[in-house]
């Protein structure tokens, strides 16, 4: 009986030290609304003990039926690998198991990219496969006819899926064609200045706003796709009253969304801080503020020929108040001085052209809308 006994154990040992040969990644929509292509983020770590994967083996994720699917390992710039991401689309309140296992995957195409541009004044240009935006660098601060500071980010609009910025800049550095100009795949045409932007974010005190001084003095790409590029800007101290904040700005930007997440740091401060997150107000009524669901959308106004861009800002708790503030639409945010211990205070922000994808403000004010409940009700995702 002994000896059964202890053979049996060891089977059961041998048994727990075997590999999986799959791991099963449950993905749930119990929300009411569906999630086309929202991106499903997972521990790296997780998946590569239970597959007890060795140096140099690499993954493949497959769908129900068996296909690969395009993902992406997450580092955010550090050694270790911290997630691997991949796009689901689930209708509201469905599921799907993928399968994770070693394998050689496919090539997947770049949906998204970041790219530091000297030869445009110090430009940081991001873009995906539906808009691209940039914020101004260093060389453009000292630039002899342009010299502007401005921490706001621009926006570019497209109506294609490939990524083109790069061509675009190239080919206005050249003179052969501007990309103040559409020439059939999209164009500049937002005006920054110094102000918000397309939905970035400032200190605000007493009802004054807090502009940086400089433009960012350092940049790192931490993550450059196939489905997700992640940045981060260093920008020069400077005063908010008599705080002193040291600002850094990290930017997110996914496959398939138009909205940017940003997560800011404004240094060792121990004082609490509000920060506005918002854009430029023109003097047009077509905006909507929801401060209890945590979103503002607006609506430039139409320029002849060019078409509207619309822009979005959502937090995922609700907004301490909405308002406009030195002709800025803004959401303001509490800033603890817990947020000081690596977290930072995240929110979303981003654009749309009514040539590009949002024909009506109506769509554009659903996609917000939508976007704000999508980010208070996350995808449950489960490892077995």
């Amino acid at each position: 009986m002994k000896r059964i006994l202890t053979m049996t154990l060891a089977a059961m040992a041998l048994v727990s030290c075997v590999k999986e040969e799959a791991v099963n990644v449950t993905v749930e929509n119990k929300s009411s609304l569906g999630r086309n292509g929202e991106m499903v983020e997972v521990d790296f770590n997780l998946i590569t003990n239970k597959l007890k994967m060795q140096d140099g083996q690499k993954l493949i994720v497959l769908d129900k039926n068996g296909q690969q699917v395009p993902y992406q390992i997450v580092s955010y710039g550090e050694a270790q690998a911290k997630l691997l991401i991949f796009q689901t689309t689930l209708s509201a309140n469905q599921s799907e198991v993928y399968k994770v296992k070693t394998g050689t995957p496919d090539q997947f195409e770049d949906r998204v990219k970041t790219t530091f541009m000297p030869q445009r004044k110090d430009d940081i240009s991001w873009e995906n496969d539906r808009v691209a935006y940039r914020m101004y660098g260093p060389a453009l601060e000292i630039d002899p006819t342009e010299a502007m500071v401005s921490g706001g980010s621009d926006i570019w609009v497209k109506k294609t899926p490939n990524l083109v910025t790069q061509q675009w800049y190239k080919d206005d550095l050249a003179g052969v064609k501007s990309y103040h100009e559409d020439h059939g795949e999209g164009l500049d045409f937002y005006s920054v200045g110094v102000s918000l932007g397309a939905g970035t974010a400032a200190p605000i005190l007493n009802d004054s706003m807090y502009y940086i001084t400089h433009n960012f003095k350092s940049y790192e790409i931490l993550d450059n796709g196939p489905l997700r590029t992640v940045f981060k800007l260093t920008y020069e101290p400077y005063n908010v009253g008599d705080i002193t904040v040291n600002e850094t700005r990290m930017v997110s930007l996914d496959a398939g969304s138009n909205m940017n997440k940003i997560t800011e740091f404004y240094g060792d401060t121990k004082t609490p801080l509000q920060i506005a997150a918002g854009f430029p107000w023109r003097g047009n009524d077509t905006y909507s503020m929801n401060a209890a669901e945590g979103y503002i959308s607006y609506a430039e106004p139409n320029v002849e020929g060019k078409g509207v861009i619309y822009l979005g800002v959502v937090s995922d708790v609700p907004f301490i108040e909405t308002k406009i503030l030195s002709n800025q639409l803004i959401g303001v945010m509490d800033y603890q001085p817990s947020y000081m211990a690596g977290k930072g205070l995240t929110y979303y922000s981003g654009g749309g052209w009514n040539q590009g994808g949002f024909p009506t403000l109506a769509d554009w004010n659903t996609y917000v809308a939508d976007f704000a409940m999508k980010v208070k009700n996350p995808l449950i995702v489960s490892v077995r």
